[in-house]
């Protein structure tokens, strides 16, 4: 852009042939805005007791949650041992069954038995009994004791 002359010849429009100049206006240079320092904000924590209690509540559940995981972690231990309890005991019944059914001889005893006067089943005196039970007697209901009472008394 041309620069415009700072010298002006004529101040006031005239009316005619020749053509408006607009007048200079004075230019004011800009000083560059720096930018104005901002204060500094003081840090301000704001405690809230909802905060807090949610806080504390938090706390507490995350304690009952890492003991009641040890009491599990414990009761499954003694769950494992208990069973390895169980298997051993096992293991035991049948070696000793084993034990007992080896240490007898039923012939021996069979033959002891009858030796001793024992008679076989089907040899043996068989009676039958029969027992008739009595019929029982009903109880009155509520309403015929009730209605017993009132003949009793108007009778």
């Amino acid at each position: 852009m041309a620069k415009q002359p700072q010298v002006q010849y004529i101040n006031q429009y005239i009316s005619g042939t020749m053509a408006y100049q607009p007048e200079v206006s004075p230019r004011h240079e800009k000083k560059a805005r720096l930018p104005k320092p901002r204060r500094e904000r003081k840090l301000l924590i704001e405690v809230r007791p909802a905060a807090l209690l949610g806080i504390a509540l938090a706390v507490v559940l995350l304690v009952m949650l890492v003991s009641g995981a040890v009491q599990m972690f414990a009761a499954q231990r003694e769950a494992e041992q208990l069973q390895t309890y169980v298997q051993t005991l096992q293991q035991t019944n049948a070696e000793l069954a084993d034990t007992y059914a080896s240490g007898y001889d039923l012939e021996e005893i069979q033959d002891l038995a009858l030796a001793m006067g024992m008679i076989p089943a089907e040899q043996a005196e068989q009676t039958q009994v029969s027992v008739t039970l009595p019929k029982e007697t009903a109880e009155p209901t509520a309403w015929e004791s009730f209605a017993a009472f009132f003949k009793g008394l108007f009778a």
